[in-house]
């Protein structure tokens, strides 16, 4: 929502009104999405997210899973890795094949849940392999911090690209 708030906030000062910055906040939208992990399963049990048999054997077997935002806001399971150390060259594979064809116009952002130093790694990634119009980087807020736990981060991408013409 953050990268969407800035886009509305961009379109203003160029003097767009506000039915066609709705309209272009939508569309943006629709071809965008994110991926996030969570370090551990314990938030999400507490929450019922996640039932306690599913959380105990993600826990054995350190399994981490990767989830994406749907383009209804609701959250699916897209893939899982063992160990931390294969988390982000996954999350990044799959975010190479989501801007694939590479868009001119995206933004990426990451959001983390009290882990800067995979943050600025992941942006340090981001901007080195994908050259995005900006890389914002934010932690988490208290109401989703409770449902991620600490450890948690996500990536969000934004193609702004221009619909095509006919």
């Amino acid at each position: 929502m953050g990268l969407l708030a800035l886009r509305g906030a961009e379109l203003i000062e160029e003097g767009w009104g506000a039915d066609a910055i709705a309209a272009e906040l939508t569309r943006i939208r629709d071809q965008s999405g994110g991926f996030f992990t969570v370090d551990t399963f314990d938030n999400l049990l507490r929450s019922g997210r996640v039932g306690r048999g599913r959380a105990w054997l993600g826990t054995l077997l350190d399994v981490k899973p990767i989830l994406e935002v749907g383009q209804d806001g609701r959250i699916i399971p897209l893939d899982r890795v063992r160990g931390r150390e294969a988390l982000l060259p996954r999350v990044l594979r799959h975010l190479e094949h989501r801007l694939t064809p590479r868009p001119t116009q995206f933004r990426i952002g990451i959001a983390h849940a009290s882990d800067p130093e995979v943050a600025e790694r992941l942006r340090s990634d981001i901007l080195a392999r994908f050259s995005p119009r900006d890389c914002l980087v934010s932690e988490v807020t208290s109401a989703l911090g409770v449902h991620v736990g600490p450890g948690a981060w996500g990536i969000f991408y934004q193609i702004e690209d221009p619909a095509p013409t006919a």
